[in-house]
């Protein structure tokens, strides 16, 4: 099911994943780990050192984060809170200010970015955003007059109102561990529309088991 090229390279799925039902259990693992990978120097058995340096807890988090997001996008197209079908990744190699693409509900084309932050984390001007509104118009074939069909998924508190109604114009649609009503900038926010990406993934059994069916 899932495509990401970090999957077999991360050795410690059993210590992220097992008895893990909640996105903080996951996040503070995540932590503890990275804290001990960005203690160890070079020369060692860790994969991440050798492709990518003293950046390799950084490395880690993200590509963590983005398996965790691949898979929630995998099991949820018809999930109007997340609503994207045949979802691809994009080449390691490219850095090209999109993680993935596919399809919404809709027929049309949809592109995804993937945060890993702090939990007190406003996305913004330094977290390199620029590039996800140009390249979803121009290479992505998202239609530049439609709304949400770019969607930033964050481990942070959500997306700098600023950033969400000036640099996308109240397009993008960005879920956070915070409460964020799908967090398009300006919709009506309502109890009904309250949601965020710990009460999708907390206590859902079918997302951790798949969790740890397809990485462990």
């Amino acid at each position: 099911m899932l495509e990401h090229t970090s999957i077999p390279l991360i050795t410690c799925w059993k210590q992220l994943l097992i008895d893990c039902s909640a996105l903080s259990t996951f996040t503070s693992r995540i932590e503890s780990i990275t804290k001990k990978i960005a203690g160890v120097n070079p020369p060692n058995t860790n994969p991440y050192f050798s492709t990518s340096g003293k950046d390799a807890s950084n490395k880690f988090k993200g590509d963590v984060f983005e398996i965790f997001c691949e898979l929630l996008i995998r099991l949820s197209p018809i999930d109007d809170r997340i609503g994207i079908a045949d979802y691809h990744l994009i080449s390691p190699d490219e850095d090209v200010g999109v993680d993935g693409y596919g399809i919404a509900r809709d027929g049309t084309p949809a592109t995804v970015q993937c945060k890993y932050r702090q939990w007190d984390w406003d996305l913004n001007v330094r977290d390199h955003l620029n590039n996800f509104r140009w390249t979803s118009f121009n290479r992505f074939g998202v239609d530049p007059n439609s709304v949400g069909k770019m969607l930033i998924l964050t481990t942070g508190k959500g997306l700098n109102w600023n950033i969400a109604s000036r640099q996308f114009m109240g397009m993008v649609r960005c879920i956070s561990a915070n409460s964020s009503y799908g967090c398009l900038w300006g919709a009506p926010q309502t109890v009904e529309k309250l949601f965020s990406l710990k009460t999708i993934v907390d206590g859902n059994v079918v997302f951790w088991n798949t969790f740890r069916k397809e990485t462990i």
